[in-house]
């Protein structure tokens, strides 16, 4: 796995970041990347454990320049022996630790490693809410403490720090303070604001920013072997979000859109609550709160395309604008059969139900309550 060849990695501002460090020896002990979800930081993260390890650098160390007579360097050769086993996770100084249950198996644990390795854009996450434990904290200090099985330094990796809590964040804070001599951290987190202050000021913040359309797209094409039209549509809706456009290549997309259109229609049926109430039923029995999550983005899609056609009309270059581009006369009828229809008020409410999914409220009410309120902003205002 040559990380550093995969376009997400090789060509992210924070990848030039690190060539810099690495070609001028002035490494940090400890780097934090932040960013969207599903930016490509885990990738990056493993890609750097490879920097620090790879054969290549060790090599060329007692040079006057690690990369003499290279016009584009590498900061990874992703061929030798190091990089191949921390590619596999196989190499005895790289630890990660990320979070998990207290009650989740080894055999669990194995299963979120070998996912990392075998794609570090989409790791396995089988479960929810969870933390960063401080046993694996006290577990990680332990393992770097000793020197070093290769004795080219060792590599921590924690994954989704802004999910320690205050005991952990705090065990972790003094091996930050002294590090093992030849140790190097590298922190990943979807949010700045949700790690404590002190563990951001001992680290080197480095920004990850999302991958645009177009990176996706051609990301899945030349990975994943997606044929053009179903990667473009992909890209569209992933929301710059290369982790749930993965996701998607797993899915039925058009049951999944048909299955948003019915949810919104089903907001116009209060006067069958019986049919309504065995719809939401059956919905939340059969999806999990991810699932319900990715049905709520599908539903702000499809509003979204809609208040774009009634914006700018009949001129506008849906190419360019719309998603769903194949449903556009289904969304010029919405947008004729409603004329009062309240889009932005919609967009909001289906925001702060995704919200309130995340924030695990009971999905049946999350759902019920979201098609009232979507049903009153149908209303003409008085």
């Amino acid at each position: 796995m040559k990380l550093a060849d995969n376009p997400i990695v090789g060509n992210s501002p924070a990848a030039e970041v690190l060539r810099r460090a690495l070609r001028h020896e002035r490494l940090a002990h400890a780097y934090l990347m932040h960013g969207p979800v599903g930016a490509g930081k885990e990738a990056i993260a493993l890609a750097l454990a490879q920097s620090f390890l790879c054969e290549r650098r060790w090599r060329k160390a007692k040079t006057e320049s690690l990369f003499t007579n290279e016009a584009e360097p590498e900061w990874i050769c992703g061929q030798c022996n190091n990089c191949r086993r921390v590619a596999e996770l196989a190499h005895p100084d790289v630890h990660v630790v990320f979070p998990h249950p207290s009650t989740a198996a080894e055999a669990e644990r194995s299963e979120v490693l070998k996912s990392l390795s075998a794609n570090p854009f989409n790791r396995l996450r089988p479960w929810e809410n969870p933390f960063v434990l401080i046993n694996d904290i006290r577990e990680l200090k332990k393992d770097l403490s000793v020197s070093s099985y290769e004795g080219h330094g060792s590599v921590a990796l924690l994954l989704e720090a802004h999910r320690m809590k205050a005991e952990s964040a705090n065990a972790l804070l003094k091996l930050l303070e002294e590090p093992p001599a030849d140790t190097y951290l590298v922190l990943t987190t979807d949010s700045l604001a949700a790690v404590l202050p002190t563990i951001v000021s001992r680290c080197q913040a480095i920004q990850v920013s999302a991958p645009g359309r177009e990176q996706i797209a051609a990301f899945l094409q030349g990975h994943r072997q997606v044929e053009a039209s179903r990667a473009e549509f992909i890209a569209k809706i992933s929301n710059n979000n290369l982790r749930y456009a993965l996701d998607l290549l797993e899915e039925e997309l058009e049951s999944k859109r048909s299955l948003a259109v019915e949810f919104l229609r089903m907001a116009f049926k209060f006067n069958k609550p019986v049919e309504q109430v065995e719809f939401l039923n059956r919905l939340a029995s059969d999806n999990d709160r991810r699932e319900l999550q990715q049905l709520l983005r599908f539903c702000l899609l499809w509003i979204r395309d809609a208040y774009v056609l009634k914006s700018c009309g009949s001129t506008i270059d849906g190419q360019a604008y719309i998603v769903n581009l194949d449903l556009r006369e289904s969304l010029a009828d919405l947008v004729k059969n409603l004329p009062d229809f309240d889009f932005e008020g919609v967009l909001e409410e289906i925001e702060y139900a995704h919200e309130c999914l995340e924030r695990y409220v009971q999905p049946w009410l999350v759902l019920m309550v979201l098609l009232h309120r979507i049903r009153l902003r149908a209303r003409p205002k008085r």
